[in-house]
């Protein structure tokens, strides 16, 4: 295993706080059997056998929270697409009112109210991090279909969810994946309060960091959030032919703030020293720099995949996600996986990063659409 991303001593810490070392509240087991949710087409589990998808993965955000406030308060965390976490969704109402026969004749409790979802998972986040919100919307295509009236609906509760973020005054960022110019994007960014961070590696975006000098560019050092001016994500290292090239080019980067993956690839990590260069600008000053990290899906370029696991077979990997490179949808709320995560946030920390952008947060929506209620 990789020195920094290793199961002792401080990942035992966050083991106990995800609740690693022992099975989670919502498994069920059945003669030594671990029953876990069906793919499509399989006979619909009973109400008490299905775990509470969405609720788990809030758990596990407030675990991950929980431990960055012990170890280092100042450790950012960015939540990607966290917006269905923050309320309770109609399969959650159906599940819980399966569970409890009382529970639809009960006031229902708002999700902004304190405890609810929105409150607990923006106490998490030291900002939300939204898609394109910077780009323009794509013009729908001459035969495309009018929006349905529940996809309106969805529009509007997702625009009502970001206004109230913007009451609260939880920063947003926009990880902007178009063709607009970086200036431009960075413009938009300023003008509307969503700090535009600019994806490289994305088919509609530049493949390398861009060799002009980044938008509003400063001379000054970042010590948070509230001081970046310009941002770029790097989801592809590979676009550049080996580990040094790619370190280079971050060196020769004036970007107040850079978003990265800790491999370039699989025995190829960032090493401590690494990060430490990444985080000093071409011109001198200090910047942020964040690594990414996947909180529902597993990778076969990543240092625990083992020769010997197998897509169905092993318990936490469920299904393959449509493009390779996305990995394995897990089994997310498996004392295994939890583990294996732990020691990986850990890892991260222990690398010296300044934060972490977390993904995956909307994988209980696929869930929830496949699985059948009874």
């Amino acid at each position: 295993m990789f020195p920094y991303f290793r199961p002792f001593p401080a990942a035992c810490a966050l083991a106990l706080i995800l609740g690693c070392a022992t099975p989670a509240a919502a498994q069920v087991f059945v003669d030594g059997r671990l029953l876990t949710p069906p793919t499509p087409g399989d006979k619909p589990l009973k109400a008490a056998q299905i775990p509470r998808l969405r609720e788990e993965l809030r758990v596990l955000v407030d675990g991950l929270g929980q431990y960055t406030e012990s170890r280092n308060p100042n450790f950012l965390m960015i939540g990607r697409e966290p917006l269905g976490l923050m309320h309770t969704s109609t399969w959650e109402i159906q599940l819980n009112s399966l569970l409890d026969k009382k529970y639809l004749d009960r006031e229902p409790v708002p999700d902004d109210a304190p405890g609810g979802p929105f409150r607990r998972i923006l106490k998490d986040f030291d900002a939300v991090a939204l898609d394109d919100l910077n780009c323009p919307k794509p013009k729908p295509a001459p035969d495309a279909k009018p929006p349905t009236q529940a996809e309106l609906k969805a529009a509007e509760d997702r625009a009502k969810r970001i206004a109230a973020i913007r009451k609260l005054g939880t920063p947003i960022v926009s990880l902007d994946t178009c063709a607009l110019p970086a200036a431009d994007l960075a413009q938009k960014g300023r003008r509307d309060h969503a700090l535009s961070v600019l994806a490289v590696g994305t088919p509609d975006a530049p493949k390398i960091l861009p060799k002009q000098r980044p938008p509003f560019e400063n001379s000054e050092a970042i010590a948070n959030l509230a001081d970046v001016r310009n941002a770029f994500w790097l989801r592809s290292p590979r676009a550049y032919g080996a580990k040094a090239d790619w370190l280079e080019a971050v060196a020769k980067s004036n970007a107040d703030l850079l978003i990265v993956d800790a491999f370039f690839t699989a025995d190829q990590p960032l090493t401590k020293a690494d990060v430490h260069a990444m985080q000093y600008k071409f011109m001198g000053p200090r910047r942020l720099v964040l690594a990414e990290i996947n909180l529902t899906t597993a990778r076969d370029d990543r240092y625990y995949w083992k020769r010997e696991w197998r897509i169905g077979e092993t318990p936490f990997l469920r299904e393959a996600l449509p493009n390779p490179a996305d990995g394995v949808l897990t089994n997310y709320w498996l004392p295994e996986w939890k583990t294996i995560l732990g020691a990986y946030f850990v890892g991260l920390m222990d690398l010296g990063f300044d934060g972490v952008l977390i993904d995956g947060l909307n994988a209980a929506d696929r869930f929830e659409y496949e699985l059948i209620l009874e």
